[in-house]
């Protein structure tokens, strides 16, 4: 998923009629919560995207179904997203929402990976360690790559920060292969 120029703008919108109601956080996991339904449920995400469906049913069955179930200003968003036909952005347009929100908050999302899932305590204790050098809130998105075999890789927006014991093995053969004998 990339984000476009557009999803920024659409975003944008989105976050500054949430911050104006005062829901920033609800309309983020709402939103959050629908582009998760979308990508669960194969069937929802290929009627949205169907060009042979015509718009004006695809906001009807919007309205119908999303009313009164998601806050009016998400379901607003989503019915003029729709009728843009920008649907296709929707993951992008979620990602920029929770940058946007990250800002507002500021706090940084980390992602850890590790060779073992960490544990909740494992979570904490990274969070609090780069909280504090980064002096920002953390949040930590862990996954797990069994390829690792032990340690830790780290990626802080652009920077990637990677204490696995591949890498080292990787910088122990290339130092070995370079060495004179």
């Amino acid at each position: 998923m990339r984000t476009t120029t557009v999803s920024k703008e659409y975003a944008r919108a989105l976050f500054m009629l949430a911050r104006r109601e005062d829901k920033l956080d609800r309309v983020g996991a709402q939103l959050a919560a629908f582009i998760e339904l979308v990508h669960a449920h194969k069937l929802i995400g290929g009627f949205l995207l169907a060009p042979q469906i015509s718009t004006d049913t695809k906001i009807e069955v919007l309205r119908k179904a999303l009313t009164g179930k998601l806050e009016p200003e998400v379901v607003k968003f989503l019915l003029v997203t729709c009728a843009k036909r920008r649907l296709d952005q929707l993951e992008a347009i979620g990602a920029d929402y929770e940058e946007l929100l990250n800002k507002h908050y500021n706090r940084i999302e980390v992602t850890a990976t590790s060779a073992r899932a960490l544990t909740e305590s494992e979570q904490k204790s990274l969070a609090s360690k780069i909280a504090a050098h980064l002096k920002q809130e953390v949040v930590i998105r862990a996954s797990v790559d069994s390829s690792l075999v032990a340690g830790l890789v780290c990626r802080i927006g652009d920077v990637v920060y990677d204490g696995s014991l591949r890498r080292r093995i990787q910088l122990l053969s290339n130092q070995m292969l370079k060495a004179k004998i």
